[in-house]
């Protein structure tokens, strides 16, 4: 089973960054509603269910606030 984790503390958001977002093959990436200490609105944990794991979002992320588990980027197969 596939797990995303977002540090949101480390993130620049969606208006100011929202890599994450064009990145990931399946568009799990939107908005949250709450801002980070920094005052940006990172993005809301995507449904685990409809990831597919391929890491897109973890190697593309400038600040390292996306890690993914359990998929072919973690070097384990399922």
């Amino acid at each position: 089973m596939q797990k995303v984790t977002l540090f949101p503390q480390a993130c620049k958001g969606m208006e100011d960054c929202g890599i994450c977002a064009f990145v990931c093959p399946k568009s799990l990436f939107v908005a949250s509603e709450e801002m980070n200490e920094a005052g940006y609105l990172p993005p809301l944990p995507p449904d685990e269910e409809k990831c597919t794991a391929c890491g897109n979002c973890m190697i593309y992320c400038p600040d390292f606030a996306i890690a993914v588990e359990g998929g072919a980027t973690d070097g384990r197969e399922e």
